[in-house]
């Protein structure tokens, strides 16, 4: 079975994904990304080699889709990176034409495979993810694979759990015959620890004598600290707050052009003045789960990036987004336009699980925010039970065959008779 992955950010489910089928004999995975040396360039990639062929995506293998296969160059040729395998041809490489992709979010303008497997890119709190915000998902689906709406063999939606499959059915449209429940595949290595001895070359941090916050916020309500104050200010206070800790902090945030410029510069500047502080861009560092692996603290405000994080049962500290479930505030998100801005009366229309519901800590004033990361330091169990309730409720409790049951879902598309496949729109 030859597997394609096509990521919009090859990250936590995707990576994880990818590291499991790598070590499947009878699979051949092929990973396609814009800039593959910056892959190669993080930790993960390093500290855990992927058995896949790794190769440039072009704007234009999106818009070829099946037209781009065969024996001719698209693009120039692509050093294989990590598999030690280099050729040309369909995607940049000579090789198999793949039985399924797998995507996170973007579809390719046509089909790349017979058969396509969407893995979402995360579990979270914010949607609606109805119909009409996935008018423009479906349509890209039906014309690459098919329509979703319908039974289609040729097509599955990979769900957390049961919640979620009642969620994409009842209010996301698609049909309950192209769902398949199989959880987060990077729970798998989330819930074994990696050795942080290991790890340590490849922090500049000392990861083994000081503990670790990760602070990775989504970037939808805009300043994570607005409806408490300045994001400036209060940030600083945080920095000032985990020095006096003793810990080191991580900011993770979203693609650095989803932010005002000076925001981006003010941030850079506050993680420049500590030693103890590093700024990450999802843009320019896509791996998180090596982050995860290091954290023994996650502060959000309800980035879907916890739900992960939960399977390592270490605290997590949520913000509650923003200053009351009852007001207009301004939400963000990122388009073909750039970033588009929109005031939303009610903040509850943008959640499809509310915030009430998550597996761990919940602060509704800074002072609260500063207290809860005190106790997530003091007492690193004191979320395990929280973790797990959230866990077994929405996401197959982290029971580490999420990986096994993503393979039986891409091994029943590739089997499936060419001649069943209805045609794409």
């Amino acid at each position: 079975m030859h597997v394609l992955i096509w990521p919009t950010t090859f990250g936590a489910d995707l990576w994880a994904l990818a590291e499991y089928l790598g070590h499947q004999s009878d699979v051949d995975v092929t990973v396609s990304l814009p800039d593959p040396e910056a892959y190669q360039a993080q930790p993960i990639a390093r500290f855990r080699t992927v058995n896949a062929r790794f190769v440039r995506r072009r704007p234009w293998h999106s818009l070829l889709g099946e037209a781009s296969a065969g024996g001719r160059l698209l693009g120039g040729a692509v050093r294989s990176l990590g598999s030690g395998r280099s050729s040309t041809g369909f995607l940049g490489y000579e090789g198999p034409r793949p039985d399924v992709t797998v995507m996170d979010n973007r579809v390719p303008m046509r089909a790349s495979s017979r058969a396509g497997l969407m893995l979402w890119h995360g579990f979270g709190w914010k949607g609606p993810n109805d119909e009409e915000e996935f008018a423009w998902l479906h349509r890209s689906i039906a014309r690459a694979f098919g329509d979703a709406k319908r039974p289609n063999p040729r097509f599955r939606w990979a769900v957390f759990g049961p919640w979620d499959e009642k969620h994409r059915t009842e209010v996301s449209g698609f049909h309950p015959d192209n769902i398949v429940s199989i959880g987060a595949v990077s729970h798998d290595v989330l819930r074994e620890p990696w050795d942080r001895q290991e790890l340590q070359p490849f922090y500049d941090l000392d990861i083994l004598n000081r503990p670790t916050v990760l602070f990775a916020p989504t970037w939808h309500y805009g300043e994570v600290f607005a409806h408490w104050g300045s994001d400036e200010t209060l940030m600083r206070r945080l920095v000032q707050h985990c020095a006096s800790r003793g810990a080191n902090l991580i900011f993770r945030l979203h693609d650095s052009f989803r932010y005002e410029r000076d925001y981006v510069r003010a941030i850079r500047s506050l993680a420049a003045e500590s030693p103890h502080v590093r700024l990450r861009f999802k843009n320019t560092h896509p791996d998180n789960l090596m982050d995860m692996q290091v954290a023994d603290v996650l502060l959000t405000n309800y980035s879907s990036i916890a739900n992960l994080f939960y399977a390592t049962r270490r605290p997590t500290v949520h913000i509650y987004p923003v200053g009351s479930g009852d007001e207009a505030f301004m939400w963000r998100k990122f388009t073909a336009f750039g970033v588009t801005k929109t005031k939303v009366k009610d903040p509850r229309f943008v959640w499809k699980l509310d915030p009430e519901e998550h597996g761990g800590l919940m602060a509704r004033s800074f002072d609260e925010t500063l207290a809860a990361l005190d106790t997530a330091l003091d007492n690193p169990d004191c979320c395990q039970e929280a973790a797990d309730d959230f866990l077994a409720r929405y996401m197959h409790g982290a029971d580490g065959r999420a990986g096994a049951r993503a393979l039986a879902s891409l091994r029943e598309l590739s089997a499936t008779p060419l001649g069943s496949f209805p045609k794409p729109l």
